[in-house]
């Protein structure tokens, strides 16, 4: 008896029909395991990729040379724009997230605010964050003490709601270098304009 090698198309239609046959089974099989995955609730349920914004991560960053503030883009998400700044104040690290807008809005809760103005959500140093029950020196390691919120409303009711984070005087260790400040956010993009 002879063997005969099957042609390219017959080898093709095979693996297609295995996958045809074995890839309903598969679906099904991670159907049920993406579900357990999801708390059993509808991918529908949750936000579409496209409304989630980000930093990608913490940024670290240092004041310019003579110590002045040196400013960083965090993320530009629809009319917003998130950036932080880095100084020293007093020999002290000072770190800042701040907001603006390229259309009239509503920056984290201060009213209707025009074009381009900057609007602080946040300040963070040794300074400013010591109290007599937990006193810092300047130098120690400092950050917001939690992921804070920030809403913000353009007039076309569009609206970026995030969670950021920033802080100090990041130590040197564990395979990082020290740095000076850090920030970073993530959150959702949500009305007019975000497709």
């Amino acid at each position: 008896m002879k063997f005969r090698h099957p042609s390219p198309a017959a080898v093709v239609s095979g693996v297609a029909l295995f996958a045809a046959l074995g890839g309903t089974g598969y679906a099904a099989s991670q159907t049920v395991d993406n579900a357990r995955h999801l708390g059993h609730q509808p991918p529908s349920y949750y936000a579409p990729a496209k409304e989630i914004i980000s930093s990608h991560g913490a940024r670290f960053f240092t004041p310019n040379a003579d110590g002045s503030k040196k400013t960083i883009m965090l993320g530009r998400n629809g009319h917003f724009v998130f950036t932080a700044s880095c100084a020293k104040v007093n020999g002290d690290n000072q770190v800042t997230f701040d907001v603006t807008a390229d259309t009239t809005a509503d920056l984290d809760g201060n009213g209707p605010s025009a074009a381009g103005t900057l609007v602080n959500i946040h300040t963070n140093s040794d300074a400013l964050d010591s109290t007599p029950q937990h006193p810092l020196a300047a130098g120690s390691f400092d950050q917001v003490g939690s992921a804070s919120s920030s809403t913000e409303i353009a007039a076309d009711k569009q609206e970026a709601d995030v969670f950021y984070n920033d802080g100090v005087n990041w130590p040197a260790g564990h395979g990082s270098r020290a740095h000076a400040c850090f920030a970073g956010y993530t959150g959702l993009l949500a009305g007019p304009g975000v497709s």
